[in-house]
């Protein structure tokens, strides 16, 4: 693929330090043996444009306190006025974005505010971590206690009693010592804790004994399926083939990747870090050009890939490069030195096998939809797909991108289009035995019942393969599925999809317009089990 377009800056700096580059040492060059003694060759002449690389590095890029404010008075409004909750919490989360990091206490009442439309939300964790960066912030200490309340009442809401307890106790701690209350309010308000910190405190000795002990988090697990094998050739490079006989709809890979960037369409409504959809803002200090969904993922990210790229990205967004070069440079800085010093031997190895394009946040998730023998190649989806492209434009596509002649059963057979296909002709499997694979074709318009296979000579009896396909009643079948697939049950329309795939596939061959539908259904799926937005219709509230 390629590493940048025409447009922007790199294209130009490239070509302009290739023209800087004698004949005798693009000979040199081109003699080189390995990547590596490429690139200290480029490093050595890099000295001679690199002074006139426009790559620009800006601090508080987009931050205006001013800005930060009005959206806060108008996620106030909302909140107060109308009791849009939804509408308030885009408004303070806009606010969080724009405020400079100097602005502490700006952003720890900010936080307060965001923190009590989030408890009306029903978001309790969310607005667990907001109240906790408003202290951590500076919050006012003489209303500390207002915060130290809420926090203890969402987890008596969590019916995390003991440490609603410890909360109680710190809201009268500060009504004790920093409210500004008079006296007889802040009395009567400590009576009130006191009486409601009992009633917590029992609801906790009274349940302790019933409590299982807290479960932790379920760590991700990465999955190959043992029914899959990597192997290499001199002209393929390496692929994945079937070790056994693998069955449409099974999960075959499950990984996080080495190395994830986002796109900068997506760089304001998408994690960072994890690529899930934000609803409740973090961002960087420094700029406003990322945005994180959590704490974690703030951190994460602040702490290592993006503080080397933290005011270079709306110039690197504006070079031309593309997100192959943007990967690129997202596996140097989200790790030390020293970590690719330790595996320096082994990178040979370990290039990319294959890709898919079903994700959950950064999750690959690989399926299989289709029947793949033991021995045959696991092929990967690169986007042009047999049934809208002739194999020239296919192989062009391949060629032009990717730098490979596809080899799959579609392009070695040249299958047609879908709208090619004949389809007064089905294409049966022979009924000769499991070592003749030869296609037995037969026309709907022709009276015979049965055709001579030409390669081993059994006779194929048409109307018994034709009662069996009826007999497993494939319509009804799809359209079952279909309407799983339509009230949003995912997994039970795959197993839908994937038997009626397996039942066909043991009377006919491909290529025919059904087996690319149910394929169709089962990429659908595929890609709402994904990272998906449904965007509802606004409401009055």
């Amino acid at each position: 693929m390629e590493v940048s377009t025409e447009e922007g800056y790199f294209h130009r700096y490239a070509k302009k330090f290739r023209r800087t580059i004698a004949p005798k040492e693009l000979e040199q060059f081109a003699s080189l043996d390995t990547d590596r003694e490429r690139y200290a060759f480029v490093s050595e002449l890099k000295w001679r444009v690199v002074n006139e690389l426009p790559l620009e590095h800006s601090l508080d890029d987009g931050k205006s306190l001013e800005q930060a404010l009005k959206h806060k008075a108008n996620g106030d409004g909302s909140f107060q006025q109308d009791d849009d909750w939804m509408a308030a919490l885009k408004c303070y989360n806009q606010s969080y974005l724009l405020l400079p990091e100097e602005n502490a206490l700006d952003k720890a009442l900010l936080l307060d505010g965001r923190s009590q439309a989030l408890l009306q939300l029903g978001k309790l964790d969310q607005a667990l971590e907001d109240i906790d960066r408003a202290i951590a912030y500076g919050y006012p200490p003489e209303q500390l206690a207002t915060l130290w309340e809420r926090k203890a009442r969402i987890f008596q809401t969590k019916k995390d009693f003991k440490a609603a307890v410890e909360c109680f106790d710190k809201t009268a701690h500060y009504l004790t010592h920093q409210s500004t209350l008079p006296t007889e309010q802040r009395e009567a308000k400590l009576e009130e804790l006191k009486k409601l910190t009992d009633i917590v405190y029992y609801q906790y000795r009274n349940v302790q004994k019933y409590l299982e002990p807290p479960k932790a988090p379920r760590s991700f697990q990465p999955h190959l399926d043992g029914g899959v094998q990597y192997d290499s050739s001199e002209t393929d490079g390496r692929f994945a083939t079937a070790k056994t006989n693998l069955r449409p709809n099974q999960l075959i890979l499950r990984e996080k990747p080495h190395a994830a960037a986002l796109l900068k369409e997506y760089s304001r409504t998408h994690c960072s870090d994890c690529f899930e959809r934000v609803e409740v803002l973090f961002c960087c200090p420094n700029c406003t050009d990322v945005v994180f969904c959590s704490g974690r993922c703030e951190r994460n990210g602040c702490e290592s890939y993006h503080r080397y790229e933290c005011g270079f990205l709306q110039s690197l967004w504006s070079s031309g490069a593309t997100i192959v070069s943007l990967l690129a440079l997202r596996i140097i800085t989200q790790k030390p030195c020293s970590y690719f010093e330790d595996i320096r031997e082994e990178l040979p190895a370990l290039t990319a096998s294959f890709t898919d394009k079903y994700f959950t946040g950064t999750t690959v998730h690989v399926r299989t939809i289709k029947n793949i023998a033991a021995g045959a190649i696991i092929a990967e989806n690169y986007g042009p797909l047999y049934t809208r492209m002739s194999r020239p434009e296919r192989r062009q596509t391949m060629a032009s991108n990717y730098k490979f002649d596809c080899n799959c059963q579609a392009c070695e057979a040249d299958w047609p289009t879908c709208a090619e296909m004949n389809h007064s002709v089905i294409r049966f499997r022979c009924t000769g035995g499991a070592e003749c694979q030869q296609v037995v074709l037969y026309d709907l318009r022709s009276d015979c019942q049965g055709v001579r296979c030409t390669a081993c000579g059994h006779f194929v009896d048409v109307a018994e393969r034709i009662r069996v396909l009826r007999e497993a009643n494939m319509l009804s079948r799809f359209n079952e599925a279909s309407q799983l697939y339509q009230a949003g049950m995912l997994e039970h329309a795959l197993a839908k999809y994937a038997a009626i795939m397996i039942i066909m596939d043991e009377v006919l061959a491909p290529p025919y317009r059904d087996y690319h539908v149910c394929q169709q259904g089962m990429r659908r799926c595929c890609l709402d089990l994904g990272s998906c937005y449904v965007s509802c219709p606004s409401t009055e509230k």
